[in-house]
């Protein structure tokens, strides 16, 4: 974990989400953390717009809930392709093991191959 020297600065950005200001600090670049912003602002403008019954806090609520479920979807993908990965590694492990039986029988095969060669040429 990053622990962070209180002689840092830390990154301050106001984000404007549905006419509203929400002040920001941050470690984080301003750049990202202003993506973010408009990324929210165009989710819960999209939710607020689709139903004037749904109130800024649900709204905020919905998006969370979209987002969460984004995250969990890119964890479980995550973990997949982890697993998918150390199964290609093993894989690749259990090849260079075999290579290095098949090259030792190979160079065993030769000796013979010269031994019977020298046998025959006697």
């Amino acid at each position: 974990m990053k622990e962070r020297d209180d002689n840092m600065k830390r990154n301050r950005v106001v984000l404007h989400i549905c006419g509203q200001d929400f002040p920001i600090a941050t470690d984080s670049s301003i750049a990202h953390v202003r993506q973010l912003g408009e990324d929210i602002n165009a989710k819960m403008s999209e939710i607020l717009s689709a139903s004037k019954r749904v109130t800024f806090a649900q709204a905020a609520i919905l998006t969370a809930l979209d987002y969460a479920d984004i995250a969990k979807k890119n964890e479980q993908s995550i973990e997949a392709l982890r697993s998918q990965l150390s199964g290609y590694l093993s894989d690749a492990e259990d090849s260079k093991l075999n290579f290095e039986l098949v090259k030792k029988e190979n160079e065993k095969l030769k000796a013979e191959i010269e031994k019977l060669k020298a046998k025959v040429g006697k």
